[in-house]
């Protein structure tokens, strides 16, 4: 590795590890699987919902401190190695979990899982952050989104992977607790091995600002939202489109409960979502610099908006893949230019607080719209949620194009007029 130029040993860096890290997210953690650990254990959509609270929360709460810790430190990279090491334990701590819970005690393996993956988002939730700011430091902007890009592309690769793997475990002659606690363990150690690769990065050397105390840390994350009046309104827009996540988390759970398809059948919809995401983020890898966040933010909200329509309309496998496929475009499209068009917004600082605040915000209304669909489907049926869903996805695409700038919207001064010739 040595003997690489340091930008590719930087990039290499950031994509080897999500060939593991994609394996553990698509064979425990997507969407779908959610929907069918619920089914295989007898919880509601009120458990789903409450799932998506719980982690949603545990993920964006320790984003508006994670600047408060990292910023200061002499190298992120240290940060992001034990961030992810410490991913993989709770994977373990999971599978260890359901197996003492045992197989006659469902309600004690919900809870177990429950609080596992809360206990796992948290730990993402500071980590996230960091990951995401130091790409900034070791690429330059026109690099980024492209850098992200490559970087998702592996992570689904190893996804498909995690699909598969889901299908094959779920559909195998086991009982759910045994599948489940396998693909936990198998998660647990995909992640340990995807973190060993951030020791490869090249981080350059630069001043930090010491550690502030915490109230005027807190001053400051308020000032950044003040100053940053693009940042402002790029925050109210995306919190419309984070309403995604309820056609993210129920659509295999309409496909289950509604139409009668197996679980087993949530692992096939991660790997078609999983090629859609490869698919997107491979486009906005190569187009590169030419890539402006706002607009594909906009355009993969659009795709899941056609998603939320699928659902909604239900029926056979081609509606469900088509939804699989149209939230894998919105997911890469989020996870591949959501921090790059926020550090547009916030130029020249470090990224690491705008980047806590965006992301931090938009958690807690990903998993309360989850939550609150919970209860309201019994009563009224997946159909209207979904179309509601679309349409507030169609909206926040609609408002980043004519409301969010490109800038961070701040004003320019005007120029002093030239002086008058001698």
């Amino acid at each position: 590795m040595a003997a690489l130029p340091t930008p590719v040993r930087n990039a290499l860096a950031y994509a080897v590890p999500e060939l593991f890290w994609g394996l553990a997210w698509g064979s425990t953690l997507e969407g779908p699987l959610v929907a069918a650990f619920s089914t295989s254990f007898g919880g509601s959509e009120s458990y789903v919902g409450t799932v998506s609270l719980l982690t949603a929360t545990g993920l964006g709460l320790p984003m508006f401190f994670s600047a408060y810790w990292a910023e200061s430190l002499r190298h992120k990279r240290s940060f992001v190695v034990w961030g992810h090491v410490a991913g993989g334990l709770v994977f373990l701590a999971v599978a260890a979990l359901l197996w003492l819970a045992g197989p006659d005690s469902p309600n004690l393996v919900r809870l177990a899982y429950a609080a596992g993956l809360t206990l796992f988002f948290i730990s993402v939730g500071f980590l996230a952050p960091a990951w995401l700011a130091l790409v900034g430091e070791l690429f330059p902007p026109r690099h980024q989104a492209r850098v992200m890009g490559t970087t998702f592309v592996a992570n689904r690769i190893g996804a498909l992977a995690g699909g598969a793997l889901a299908f094959r475990t779920l559909d195998a002659p086991w009982s759910p607790l045994d599948q489940w606690t396998l693909l936990f363990v198998v998660a647990g150690i995909a992640g340990l091995l995807g973190s060993l690769p951030f020791l490869w990065v090249v981080e350059p050397t630069r001043p930090r600002p010491p550690r502030p105390r915490l109230r005027h840390y807190v001053r400051k994350l308020g000032r950044t939202l003040v100053e940053l009046p693009g940042l402002r309104r790029f925050i109210a827009a995306d919190l419309l489109g984070v309403t995604t996540m309820v056609t993210f988390f129920f659509y295999a759970r309409a496909a289950i409960e509604r139409d009668g398809f197996h679980e087993a059948m949530a692992g096939r919809w991660v790997m078609v979502g999983a090629l859609a995401q490869m698919a997107m983020s491979g486009l906005i890898a190569w187009q590169g610099a030419r890539v402006r966040p706002r607009i594909w933010l906009a355009t993969s909200l659009a795709a899941a908006a056609v998603g939320a329509a699928s659902a909604a309309a239900g029926g056979g496998q081609a509606a469900y893949s088509l939804t699989a496929a149209a939230l894998g475009v919105w997911m890469a499209g989020r996870i591949s230019c959501h921090a790059p068009q926020v550090m547009r917004l916030a130029p020249g600082r470090d990224g690491t607080a705008p980047i806590g605040l965006a992301t931090g915000l938009a958690m807690p209304v990903s998993g309360l719209a989850p939550f609150l669909a919970g209860p309201l489907i019994p009563a009224v049926g997946y159909a209207p949620v979904f179309w509601v869903v679309g349409g507030l996805g169609a909206i926040s695409g609609l408002l980043l194009l004519s409301w969010v700038p490109e800038g961070s919207g701040q004003p320019t001064p005007h120029a002093a007029p030239p002086s008058a010739p001698d």
